[in-house]
């Protein structure tokens, strides 16, 4: 079953240890900066040159003060010499301790899971095809989704040696992409969804499934906006898929669900991460549907007047597709993206979404009203210099924080614990040592992802800080242990924070056959997270 939609909504029997630290964060501010990145181009080409002057940015008709502006190009990415020295045991998420710091960069999904079988081995050779094409210095990750997230490869290591995999493989795509990892969808479950997908199957079995693979997928999509938080500039998620309808069992009262609130807050992670999504139909060139005489149902949205107990209708062939494809163009609009079905060339499609990159303009501003009403407002975008064509999010949900209910607070912490990529939106750095025997672990924590409110003369928030250790096969051992933090800093003790950080030091103890070890850091004020991945072979 799929993994991130089948985990028990209360957390593994976490043990709590709270302490108390007499230190303090970021103020939080009851207004939130909206960064909005702009793609502009004269005459096809990028719009190089622009200023904060050269931009107006209006919310439902009203002009917004810009307060913060940046130009970057994906070509100026510059080496930086290594944040870790060789055999130091220190391991972090920060963008300064990767071996390059990236300006730009593209993640390509190929999702499996909302992927009919028939569909699959031509998204791969199309997925390959363009793997083999791009410049080994290109900044490119690749994941796959088949039930359980999986890292093919990843931005911060070198494409030339993930390029050098695919020769090795002589053409055979299922040699390079389609490994499964344990727990992925097996064959015969991977009929039961091609049946699925296809109207196959009760209408209860319809609706579980398509839950799963909805609210599964917005999962996968917002552990990708957590890791990416933090790299500058504009991201690209192409997101190689069939997609899946947001609303499911139209016509039917005990089957009818709606995702609109899942949808949202997924939107909401990838703008507020700065990722534009490029959703590519795996479909490839498809052929409208003009006609199925085998269709004896009433039309999509009714049902049959009479029979003790109507069979509810099944959606064609074309109106799933529209279904998904109306997704694929609705995601694309509210991040920044561009939507791309109906073509053979699905590389040449992961081109262009790759090319909206090579120069962005960020621009942001507080909102004059904001009232966490879940209101959609209207974003407008105009550039004061001629023959500028402008390309940008048609908007923002104005929604309220991140929930603080213990359940938010399992599932997030269940969710970090399990996906297979560090979260960046809260800076950590470790440092490893040995001292009798035991694993000593010096946590520092960057100020930035930690928000204190002012209380009095000091300043106070609360930090969960997890650990857990995995065996080889990915297998928890033991129990995971969480301490939670209480911060009560004063002015002076917060003002150090502000430029040092926040410096803990943990003693663990490793069980027998630890393969790895993660550290897991939340703030409860905003909900943001951090993650370090520490395999513990190199570091034993």
């Amino acid at each position: 079953m799929l993994l991130f939609l089948l985990r028990p909504l209360l957390f593994l029997g976490l043990s709590l240890s709270p302490a108390v630290i007499a230190q303090e964060p970021v103020i939080k501010t009851t207004t939130r900066l909206v960064q909005l990145s702009v793609i502009a181009k004269s005459h096809d080409q990028p719009a190089e040159g622009l200023t904060q002057d050269d931009f107006k940015v209006f919310v439902d008709g009203h002009q917004q003060k810009i307060s913060f502006f940046s130009a970057i190009s994906a070509a100026a990415s510059q080496p930086t010499a290594p944040a870790t020295p060789a055999g130091s045991n220190t391991f972090s998420n920060l963008a300064a301790s990767k071996e390059q710091a990236a300006n730009a960069v593209t993640v390509v999904l190929l999702d499996l899971v909302n992927t009919k079988l028939t569909d699959r081995l031509f998204a791969q050779q199309q997925l390959i095809k363009y793997l083999q094409s791009i410049p080994p210095t290109d900044r490119v990750a690749v994941y796959t989704f088949n039930g359980r997230l999986r890292v093919l490869h990843d931005y911060t290591s070198s494409m030339e040696l993930f390029q050098q995999r695919l020769a090795a493989a002589n053409g055979q795509v299922v040699s390079v992409v389609n490994t499964e990892p344990a727990g992925a969808i097996d064959s015969s479950e991977a009929a039961t969804f091609a049946s699925l997908i296809n109207g196959g199957g009760s209408a209860e079995e319809r609706a579980f499934y398509m839950r799963n693979r909805v609210l599964g997928t917005l999962n996968v999509l917002k552990f990708i906006a957590a890791h990416l938080a933090n790299v500058p500039g504009r991201k690209n998620l192409v997101w190689l898929s069939e997609a899946f309808p947001l609303r499911i069992g139209v016509g039917m009262s005990k089957f009818s669900e709606d995702f609109a609130d899942e949808f949202e807050a997924t939107v909401r992670a990838l703008s507020d991460a700065n990722i534009a999504v490029y959703p590519v139909d795996a479909r490839g060139l498809t052929t409208p549907e003009l006609s199925d005489a085998s269709r004896s149902a009433p039309p999509s949205g009714t049902m049959p007047s009479t029979g003790k107990n109507p069979r509810p209708p099944k959606a064609s062939a074309s109106d799933r597709q529209n279904a998904t494809q109306a997704t694929m163009q609705e995601l694309a609009q509210s991040t920044g993206g561009h939507a791309f079905y109906n073509t053979n060339d699905l590389s040449r499609a992961i081109h262009q979404a790759v090319e909206d990159s090579a120069l962005t303009y960020t621009l942001g501003f507080y909102p004059e009203e904001e009232k966490q009403d879940r209101e959609f407002h209207k974003l407008k975008v105009e550039a004061s210099k001629p023959h500028i064509n402008l390309h940008y999010r048609n908007g923002y949900l104005d929604l309220a924080e991140v929930p603080r209910d213990e359940r938010a607070r399992s599932i997030q912490l269940h969710d970090s614990l399990w996906s297979p990529l560090d979260a960046t939106e809260i800076g950590i750095t470790l440092q490893l040592s040995h001292p009798a025997n035991a694993l000593n672990i010096a946590v520092s924590l960057d100020s930035k992802g930690i928000h204190l409110e002012p209380k009095a003369d000091r300043h106070s928030g609360r930090v969960d800080i997890l650990t857990a250790q995995f065996s080889k096969d990915g297998s928890v051992l033991g129990t995971p242990t969480i301490q939670t933090l209480e911060l009560n800093m004063l002015d002076g003790t917060y003002r150090k924070f502000l430029t040092e950080g926040l410096h803990l030091n943990d003693p663990v103890n490793i069980y027998p056959g630890a393969n790895t070890l993660r550290v897991i850091v939340r703030d409860y004020g905003s909900g943001m997270i951090g993650s370090v991945t520490v395999p513990l072979s190199a570091s034993l």
